[in-house]
């Protein structure tokens, strides 16, 4: 595995040689798909959506563990029978395990919901992405939404906010084609 992982490294670190000596004009861009898709009006739409439908069940999770910590707060002020401490225990553990769950299950759906979100805006993204790079003479692009990127490639540029414009300007063709 770690032979594996070297060998990945030097191919990348080859890679960056060849792409900053042999081809002085090739083009590299970079661009944040994360920020992209969330900084146009469908991304901002889509969260709205995200957060109107999981608001409940974010204000649900929130009641119970104000509650949790109302019975911490009993337990830990004392004065009680050492039988309503233990019962009162039980009854913490049992609503913090209640509250885990709840919580892990919310996580999946809304984790769910997002990828739901990515999937339709993803390849509209990426196909303005591609089109904008092809019409600006970039060879590569990068997603640098969670890599180190840029520090290989330290004369790309970044172009995350022309692709948002880009996107929206073609989103605004979309919808008046449409609405004709």
């Amino acid at each position: 595995m770690k032979l594996y992982q070297l060998f990945v490294c030097a191919a990348a670190l080859a890679g960056v040689t060849c792409a900053q000596t042999a081809a002085p004009g090739l083009k590299i861009a970079l661009v944040n798909i994360q920020n992209a898709i969330t900084s146009t009006a469908d991304g901002r739409n889509a969260e709205k959506q995200l957060d109107d439908e999981f608001a409940p069940r974010k204000a649900r999770l929130d009641a119970q563990e104000k509650e949790i910590a109302a019975l911490q707060a009993k337990m830990d002020a004392g004065g009680l029978a050492e039988d309503a401490k233990q019962q009162l225990g039980l009854d913490i553990d049992h609503k913090s395990l209640l509250l885990n769950i709840a919580t892990q299950d919310a996580d999946g759906d809304l984790r769910a919901a997002q990828k739901k979100v990515l999937q339709t805006l993803g390849p509209k993204m990426i196909a303005c992405i591609a089109q904008y790079a092809k019409a600006n003479g970039y060879a590569m692009v990068f997603d640098i939404s969670e890599s180190e990127v840029p520090k290989l490639y330290p004369n790309a540029i970044d172009i995350t906010r022309q692709v948002i414009a880009e996107y929206e300007k073609n989103g605004q063709l979309v919808r008046s084609k449409t609405s004709k």
